[in-house]
C-alpha cells in the first residue's frame, strides 16, 4: 500500500486506475478498505485514491492530535495527497468522511471539482436541542463511558450496532475487528469530537462554488438526513438525493446505486 509523508506523519491510502482524479473519504470505524469494490469498479475511468484518515486503518493519529487541531491536519495531508493527482479531484466522502470533504473544498475550492457528500454527519450545523441529535449523543456517551472502562471493543459495538447493520460485528474477519478495536479512543475523544462538532461558519460555506450531491438514505439515524437537509438551505448549488430503501451505510449496501450517483454527475 502506498503512503504519503505529510503533517509530520504517515498516511497511507489506496491508488488506482488513470483519468479524471476521484478522492474517497471512508466513513468513522472504517478504512480505506471500505472502497475497495468501488476502487476496482472505478478504476478503469478515474485516478482514485482512498487514504486511511487519521486513527483508522493503517495511519496511526499522532500523539499531540486534538479534537481542536485535526481538520486542520487532516485537510492538510488531504491537499499533499491530491498534489499527486493532476487537476482538480471529484471527493466523495461518507459519513465522517462526508464533513472532511465539506471542510476540504472550504479551505481549498480551488483543489475540489464537484463533491457527493453522503449521509452527512456534521452536526454542529444543527440547533443543540434539535431531537434529532438525542440519539447521537447517547451513544457517544456509552462509547466514550466503555473506552475508559477498558472495553474498547464493546464501544466499537455499541457503535456500528447504532450507525449500521446490528449484524455487522459478527460478520467482520477478526483482522477488521481488531483494527476498528484499536482505533476507539482516537474515534470517541479525538475523531468524533472534531468532526461531529466542526464549525462551518457561514462565510465557510460560502467558498463552496462547485456542484454538490447531498446523498442520504431514508432509514437509519435521522441526525445525517436532518444535517443533508440544512446543507441543502446553505448551499443553494446542493442537490438533495434519496436513496430508497438504504441506511446510513448506503455505499456499502447499495453498492450499484451509490456508483451510479457519483458516476453521472455532469
Amino acid at each position: 500500500m502506498p503512503h504519503l509523508h505529510a503533517d509530520r506523519a504517515v498516511t497511507f491510502y489506496r491508488h488506482a486506475g488513470s483519468g479524471p482524479a476521484l478522492l474517497l473519504l471512508h466513513a468513522g470505524a472504517s478504512s480505506g478498505v471500505q472502497w475497495e469494490r468501488v476502487l476496482a469498479a472505478l478504476a478503469p475511468r478515474w485516478e482514485v485514491v482512498a487514504p486511511d484518515l487519521y486513527g483508522h486503518g493503517h495511519t496511526p493519529c499522532p500523539e499531540d492530535m486534538s479534537p481542536g487541531t485535526l481538520l486542520e491536519r487532516q485537510v492538510a495531508v488531504l491537499l499533499a495527497l491530491l498534489d499527486t493527482l493532476g487537476g482538480p479531484a471529484r471527493a466523495v466522502g461518507h459519513s465522517y468522511g462526508a464533513v472532511l470533504a465539506l471542510s476540504l473544498a472550504a479551505a481549498a475550492p480551488a483543489r475540489v471539482r464537484d463533491l457527493v457528500l453522503v449521509e452527512p454527519v456534521a452536526f454542529g450545523l444543527l440547533p443543540d436541542d434539535d431531537p434529532a441529535l438525542a440519539p447521537v449523543h447517547a451513544v457517544e456517551a456509552a462509547c466514550r463511558e466503555r473506552v475508559l472502562a477498558g472495553d474498547p471493543a464493546g464501544a466499537t459495538r455499541h457503535f456500528l450496532d447504532f450507525w449500521s447493520d446490528p449484524e455487522l460485528w459478527d460478520f467482520l474477519p477478526d483482522a477488521d475487528r481488531q483494527a476498528i478495536v484499536a482505533g476507539a479512543r482516537e474515534r470517541h475523544f479525538i475523531g468524533g469530537p472534531a468532526v461531529f462538532g466542526a464549525p462551518f461558519a457561514a462565510a465557510d460555506l460560502a467558498r463552496i462554488s462547485c456542484p454538490i450531491r447531498l446523498v442520504t438514505g431514508d432509514d437509519g439515524p435521522e441526525a445525517p438526513r436532518a444535517v443533508a437537509g440544512r446543507l441543502a438551505t446553505l448551499l443553494p448549488q446542493a442537490e438533495p438525493i434519496t436513496v430508497a430503501g438504504a441506511g446510513h451505510m448506503l455505499p456499502l449496501t447499495h453498492h450499484r446505486a451509490f456508483l451510479r450517483l457519483v458516476e453521472s454527475m455532469p
